[in-house]
């Protein structure tokens, strides 16, 4: 190890070691098992609730995209997200599509096979359920997620139907979301502090209430942080909890 001229220490990383500097990374370089004995380090979320990584993994050191702290890993390839100022960046999108093209952007830098064709079985295995349920999506803040997000291409999916239907992410007042009649209510990050403090759907008791009378489905907030490999865990799951109700 040496020194390097802002006082970090550099770590002599191998010339094809990788490091991820973002949640959404980790995701991606876990979804190609021959890069596991390449990792050097991972986002320093890597150890939190909010991240898919194996136990046998988060020992890694972490690390993330400051240009200062990133000198240390020098000598490996840094995969970062969007703006994320990595030797390769992942775009950023909300869509099946965005997790096909970034799977083949890392197999094509690092020459390794692409893992898309086995997500995509994974997804066309699916079992179609015997009834089509509207499902509405709610995080802890009382957020929502219409048409255009990945909430909603896992709802497809798995064979449902989003009842929101006004494109994009949304904060509606408690007067809308009351409105809504779904057949089952998808909660996630209820656990976690990822969506602030402003709680909604756990402090505003009506609410609460109608979270409670509707079947619900909760899907870790590791499955998606962004629209990375985990959507296929995403929808799997949704279908499994799906297909008895």
């Amino acid at each position: 190890m040496g020194l390097t001229g802002c006082g970090q220490v550099k770590v002599d990383a191998p010339e094809d070691a990788i490091v991820s500097t973002s949640l959404c990374a980790d995701g991606y370089v876990q979804a190609f098992p021959e890069l596991t004995p390449r990792l050097a380090a991972l986002s320093w979320q890597s150890r939190s609730a909010l991240s898919s990584t194996p136990e046998h993994l988060k020992t890694l050191p972490q690390t993330d995209s400051d240009p200062e702290r990133a000198l240390i890993w020098k000598d490996a390839v840094k995969i970062s997200s969007a703006g994320g100022g990595g030797d390769i960046d992942l775009q950023w999108g909300e869509s099946f599509e965005t997790l096909w093209e970034n799977l083949g952007t890392l197999s094509d830098a690092l020459d390794i096979a692409d893992p898309s064709d086995v997500l995509k079985a994974r997804l066309q295995a699916l079992e179609s359920p015997e009834v089509t349920h509207e499902v509405l999506y709610l995080d802890r803040s009382g957020a929502t997620a219409g048409p255009g997000t990945f909430v909603d291409e896992v709802i497809k999916a798995a064979g449902a139907v989003n009842v929101v239907q006004t494109t994009g992410w949304q904060s509606p007042d408690i007067e809308v979301l009351m409105q809504y009649d779904p057949d089952v209510i998808v909660t996630s990050f209820m656990d976690s502090n990822y969506a602030g403090v402003n709680d909604r759907a756990l402090r505003h008791a009506a609410l609460a209430q109608k979270i409670q009378a509707v079947p619900q489905v909760q899907i870790p907030g590791k499955y998606w942080p962004c629209a990375g490999p985990g959507l296929v865990d995403a929808a799997e799951h949704l279908s499994r909890s799906l297909l008895p109700l």
